[in-house]
């Protein structure tokens, strides 16, 4: 049995979503805690670095997301990431782009947040961080123009996680707009049943796909 250590509606919900998407036997254990304290001591010695996800396989952790989600879907089956070739790239550089770009752009604003409060608005790094997710957004919606998903007609860990991610941005002191076609692309991809069900059981409210 797996045990995800998850905070709802974080980056640890994308991997919430694969393990129903594989019909994993799981067992979740929430190590949110209040705004600006630190986990608990239990927590740390399981994850010294604190974040989430961490996935316990028996004595072995896993403390990465991405590492967490392509161990799950390389050894179960699936149709999130392509066994190889070309497709199987295209799926990986999208999951690193929104393990490892999209999601430090939203850290930078959620780090400005911790220590600034509401004075983060006001700062100099602070609309300049908010564009580069704006570009971001953009550069997807460009994608989109011709394509249901990040990768073609095929829903992949990427689009996964880069929806997830979405649903940050209005915890942002800037508005973060998302065009037609990406709206779109989040109801897909929460209309999946492994998503739904991974945002119904952390109690997540979806909005990014709506108006805004």
């Amino acid at each position: 049995m797996y045990k995800l250590y998850y905070s709802p509606g974080s980056c640890s919900l994308a991997v919430h979503a694969v393990l129903n998407e594989i019909n994993a036997d799981f067992e979740l254990v929430n190590v949110s805690t209040p705004a600006g304290q630190p986990r608990s001591a239990e927590y740390l010695k399981i994850n010294p670095r604190g974040s989430v996800p961490t996935l316990q396989i028996g004595d072995f952790v896993l403390r990465e997301g991405a590492a967490i989600m392509m161990h799950l879907l390389d050894n179960h089956d699936n149709d999130l990431l392509p066994k190889s070739g070309l497709e199987r790239a295209a799926a990986l550089e999208w999951l690193c782009f929104a393990n490892s770009t999209l999601h430090p752009a939203y850290s930078r604003c959620f780090a400005q947040h911790r220590v600034l409060g509401d004075a983060a608005q006001a700062n100099a790094m602070y609309k300049p961080s908010i564009a580069l997710i704006q570009k971001y957004w953009d550069e997807i919606e460009a994608r989109l123009q011709k394509q249901n998903y990040l990768c073609g007609d095929q829903c992949t860990i990427a689009d996964i996680l880069v929806t997830v991610i979405a649903n940050w941005s209005f915890a942002m002191k800037e508005p973060i707009n998302f065009q037609a076609k990406t709206k779109e692309y989040f109801a897909r991809v929460i209309s999946r049943p492994s998503f739904a069900k991974a945002l119904a059981t952390e109690n997540v409210t979806y909005k990014a796909h709506l108006t805004n």
